[in-house]
C-alpha cells in the first residue's frame, strides 16, 4: 500500500507479524510514543503492550501499519484492534517529532481505514487527548471523524487533570 503525504513521500506497509526487524521498528517508534505521552495516559499498559508485539494487533482481527520515506527510514506507526461487533479500534498513532506536519498521521490514518475496510470492519473508533494534541483532533475531523461515548474501559486511566475524547466514524 503506498500513500503520499503532502511533502514527502510516504510509503505505508502492513507489518507482517514474522517480520521481526518491522516489528522491531514499530516497538522503537512506541517506545519514542510512551517517552512522549507516557506520563500523561497509558503508562500502566504501554510497556507490556510493546513487549508483546505484534499483539494485540496480531492477525486475523487486528495489524499494525508503518510508514517509511524513499530512503527506508521509520516516520510513524498506527495499530488497528478488534472492538466490538463489526469495529475496530485505530490505536497508537505516532509520528515522529521531526517529521511532523507533514502530512505522515493523514496517511497512516488513511491507510488504516482502508486496511480495516479490507478486513470487514465497518466503524472505526479512536480515543485521543484533545488538550495535548489540537491538530490531531482538528486531522481526525477533516477525516470524518466525530465524537463519541465512550466504547471501552481503558486499563491505563489518564493522569488526574487529562481530558480524553472518543471519536469514531463508518468505512
Amino acid at each position: 500500500m503506498q500513500r503520499e503525504s503532502e511533502r514527502s513521500r510516504v510509503y505505508v506497509t502492513v507489518v507482517q507479524p514474522q517480520d521481526a526487524s518491522a516489528v522491531a521498528d514499530v516497538r522503537a517508534l512506541l517506545e519514542e510514543y510512551l517517552a512522549w505521552l507516557g506520563p500523561l495516559v497509558c503508562s500502566s499498559t504501554l510497556p507490556g503492550e510493546i513487549a508483546s508485539l505484534p499483539l494485540p494487533y496480531a492477525p486475523p482481527d487486528g495489524a499494525l501499519l508503518i510508514a517509511r520515506d524513499d530512503a527506508g527510514e521509520t516516520l510513524g506507526c498506527v495499530g488497528i484492534r478488534a472492538s466490538v461487533e463489526q469495529a475496530c479500534e485505530a490505536k497508537r498513532l505516532y509520528v515522529r517529532a521531526d517529521v511532523r506536519r507533514q502530512g505522515i498521521g493523514r496517511v497512516l490514518m488513511r491507510a488504516a481505514m482502508d486496511q480495516a475496510r479490507a478486513m470487514g470492519y465497518r466503524e472505526m473508533q479512536l480515543t485521543t487527548l484533545p488538550d495535548e494534541m489540537p491538530g490531531v483532533v482538528a486531522m481526525y475531523r477533516s477525516l470524518g471523524f466525530v465524537e463519541a461515548d465512550p466504547y471501552r474501559h481503558h486499563g491505563g486511566q489518564p493522569a488526574d487533570g487529562v481530558l480524553l475524547t472518543y471519536m469514531r466514524r463508518g468505512l
